[in-house]
């Protein structure tokens, strides 16, 4: 019993540091190292504003974890070579309510929706003995072990001035269990970029998300797994 509390207790600081971060390197880019430390273990190199999801720092080493050309990757890299999320300019959260949540500052605004999911209306793929669902109309999915989900997101609407963004479907028709309260925006100035972040799981199948707007256009997703 003391060992499983002590692990409960880790992966709870693990999980209370990671967090998403964006490459921010004077040239340009930052090699990512299979170990942590310097030597010939360079196994990629990612650009300036690479979105990657960070572990807790070591020493001078971060442990990253991120997706590149459609594969899940990992590595590490110098603490110093990243720039999260959390700390870019914080666009404040001004209206909530259980399935819906406002951000605003200034021109621009964020309205992020959710609802019930229809199960009737979807197609629910499960294993051989009926005991775990695969897919959601034919795809792999997050948010639940195994369960049908309850809830899905409806909608992300983005205002920038005079412009209106919707965020495709395919940006989180895929996604289930949205944890509203538990969403961040946050604004670089310098390269003109949003990120929309969210904790989101039923409480097994947790994951950590973020959209991407750069320029007025949605640009892509990020996702990684909870503890």
């Amino acid at each position: 019993m003391k060992k499983i509390f002590l692990l409960c207790i880790i992966l709870s600081r693990i999980n209370a540091f990671a967090q998403f971060a964006v490459i921010k390197d004077n040239d340009g880019y930052v090699n990512i190292r299979t170990e942590a430390s310097k030597g010939n273990n360079i196994s990629d190199k990612l650009n300036n504003d690479f979105v990657v999801y960070c572990f807790e720092p070591v020493n001078n080493w971060i442990n990253i974890d991120y997706s590149k050309n459609n594969k899940d990757l990992s590595g590490y890299l110098y603490k110093d070579r990243v720039k999260y999320l959390s700390d870019f300019e914080k666009i404040p959260l001004v209206k909530e309510t259980k399935t819906k949540v406002v951000f605003q500052k200034g021109d621009i605004a964020i309205s992020i929706e959710s609802k019930n999911f229809e199960s009737s209306t979807a197609k629910l793929t499960f294993s051989k003995d009926k005991s775990f669902l695969e897919k959601i109309n034919g795809k792999q999915f997050w948010g639940t072990d195994g369960g049908i989900p309850k809830t899905a997101f409806k909608s992300i609407t983005i205002t920038i001035e005079s412009q209106t963004i919707e965020l495709p479907k395919n940006a989180f028709e895929d996604l289930y269990e949205p944890s509203l309260f538990n969403t961040k925006t946050n604004y670089d100035k310098n390269s003109n970029t949003l990120y929309i972040s969210s904790s989101n799981s039923d409480g097994a199948g947790s994951y950590e998300l973020v959209w991407v707007i750069k320029k007025g256009q949605y640009k892509e997703r990020k996702v990684a797994y909870g503890f």
